[in-house]
């Protein structure tokens, strides 16, 4: 669906007309709320970080991709003329091993000191990327459309946009039923994206569709 084609539809739906800023917020609140479970795999290659004494540190918040990232995944260091190594992520107190952490704004590297001497390299990033936010101009633009969800799940954004726009009326009713709906597909998009991205999930999301059944293994 396009922005326009969301907002014409939870307009008829909840028969409330807003102004376009307000469904602007509805539908970008709906794709923060889905971005987690949508997985976007990206992967951001050929960071160049200079080491000072094995350690070094990588800008998140200026850099373009990685400013996008809702989590990250693997971080890989290759020295210079040298193979990619997938580090292993540290906890934040872990101020001796090799490997790298996350702070709100950097990825930092440590202790990646080699016999070489290492001073420089390349890092490789994998990381889920978030939700486009849209924009008024998205809006106005007839020919725009939702990317990173499926187009079979748009349909999501209006039960939110509905259950938001009757909440602000105090239709309880009509909010409370919009929202269960989006809930009910939430949990059916959670566990195709789990299926999809994570592989190795597969056997816990058999259990537990099974047990939704009321099934035995």
């Amino acid at each position: 669906m396009t922005v326009a084609e969301i907002v014409a539809l939870a307009q008829l739906q909840s028969e409330e007309s807003y102004d376009d800023p307000t469904w602007i917020n509805y539908i970008n609140a709906c794709l923060n709320d889905l971005t987690p479970i949508m997985k976007l795999l990206n992967t951001k290659s050929n960071i160049t970080v200079s080491l000072t004494n094995g350690n070094g540190s990588i800008s998140i918040s200026n850099d373009e991709d990685l400013a996008k990232a809702a989590s990250f995944l693997n971080v890989y260091f290759a020295p210079t003329s040298g193979k990619f190594v997938q580090l292993r992520r540290l906890p934040i107190s872990d101020n001796s091993s090799k490997g790298w952490k996350l702070t709100q704004s950097t990825i930092e590297l440590q202790n990646l000191v080699s016999a070489s001497g290492t001073t420089s390299g390349t890092v490789r990033v994998d990381y889920y990327k978030r939700l486009q936010p849209v924009t008024i101009e998205e809006l106005e633009d007839d020919l725009f459309e939702i990317s990173g969800l499926p187009p079979e799940y748009h349909h999501m954004i209006v039960l939110y946009c509905v259950a938001k726009s009757q909440q602000k009326e105090e239709e309880l009713d009509d909010a409370n039923n919009a929202y269960a709906e989006y809930q009910l597909g939430k949990k059916q998009l959670l566990y195709d994206r789990t299926w999809e991205m994570e592989p190795h999930m597969r056997r816990y999301l058999k259990r537990a569709k099974v047990s939704m059944l009321g099934g035995t293994r």
